[in-house]
């Protein structure tokens, strides 16, 4: 079921294929998805430039699986 089908009062059969508004949704969503995916990919790289920099200098790196 599609989330603004209980609150749109022109909802039909398809009609989420040519509607602006589900349409604005959808690209709204998008864009959300890209930023988080974005702070991921930051997130990600921050952390493997630390950890590289513990590796280089001996530093002891705690892993979950080492005890």
């Amino acid at each position: 079921m599609l989330p603004c089908r209980s609150t749109c009062t022109c909802a039909f059969e398809g009609c989420h294929k040519t509607c602006p508004r589900w349409r604005a949704m959808q690209e709204q969503q998008h864009a959300e998805t890209a930023r988080k995916k974005e702070y991921l990919r930051q997130a990600d790289e921050a952390c493997r430039a630390v950890l590289s920099q513990c590796r280089r200098c001996g530093g002891y790196v705690f892993s979950a699986g080492s005890y």
